[in-house]
């Protein structure tokens, strides 16, 4: 699928064809075959940034794809500026599933509690509550 009209591209206006020489230099026939599976089934924000490869490992600021290409993350959104896996995240990440990996809408934990009033402290005054 190497013209202008890629149906994996979903909300992606970009159809030049420096995107499809982009396309043809860049991805392989595999991950072209996992980005037109992830279209047919995965539902995509409306409008938002197509997915553009399949990434298949990460770690610090890098993504590595499927075919081994590594790309610097610098999306910025997020956490992705804490570095893929961190230790420090993980560990406690691991930590806290070990005691309690999900709390239903009705009840409440202390981490939960304890990270509302970090952000809240973190606002200067100007955030009352939060919404996890």
């Amino acid at each position: 699928m190497h013209s202008n009209s890629h149906s994996f591209l979903e909300g992606d206006i970009n159809n030049t064809s420096r995107r499809a020489a982009w396309i043809h230099a860049n991805l392989d026939p595999d991950t072209i075959g996992l980005l037109e599976r992830d279209s047919r089934h995965f539902l995509h924000q409306s409008l938002s940034t197509p997915c553009l490869d399949v990434v298949s490992d990460s770690c610090g600021i890098s993504m590595v794809n499927t075919a081994g290409r590594e790309y610097m993350d610098f999306h910025g959104n997020n956490v992705h500026q804490l570095g893929y896996k961190n230790n420090y995240i993980l560990d406690r990440v691991k930590a806290q599933m070990d005691s309690l990996i999900f709390s239903p809408r009705r009840f409440t934990n202390l981490p939960a509690i304890e990270l509302a009033e970090r952000l809240k402290q973190l606002c200067n005054g100007r955030l009352s509550r939060v919404l996890f």
